[in-house]
């Protein structure tokens, strides 16, 4: 099961948001991330997840998510008799596009959760 299909992302971003030869790939990098966003597929799938999933198509698109990583600064500075800057950036971080920003707040307005009940068990 996934979040969207190539056709629900069709219907909602136009047949023509991309060429043939890519719909496929577009479809499975925003279903991974969605995975990686919520950690399982609900059932149903709400609309709000499709749209979620069609923002992160749209990001990838326009090339800023799954483009690379950005740092967080945590100092600078900048030395202006030789044009001399210094950054510091903090660990693993990222810049979050608006894309992204988008459908986390689209996720997080439904207030998923698992069904059933689970736990980890370690035995030492």
């Amino acid at each position: 099961m996934s979040f969207i299909t190539q056709e629900q992302a069709e219907q909602i971003l136009g047949a023509d948001f991309a060429p043939a030869g890519d719909k496929a790939r577009l479809v499975l990098l925003a279903n991974t991330w969605m995975k990686n966003e919520v950690g399982f597929v609900p059932d149903p799938i709400d609309d709000l997840i499709k749209q979620a999933a069609c923002e992160i198509i749209k990001g990838i698109q326009a090339g800023v998510i799954y483009s690379g990583i950005a740092r967080q600064t945590t100092s600078e500075s900048v030395k202006a008799d030789t044009v001399q800057v210094s950054e510091t950036f903090a660990e693993g971080s990222r810049e979050i596009s608006e894309y992204e920003q988008i459908a986390k707040a689209l996720i997080d307005s439904l207030d998923l959760k698992p069904k059933g009940f689970g736990f980890e068990v370690y035995r030492a």
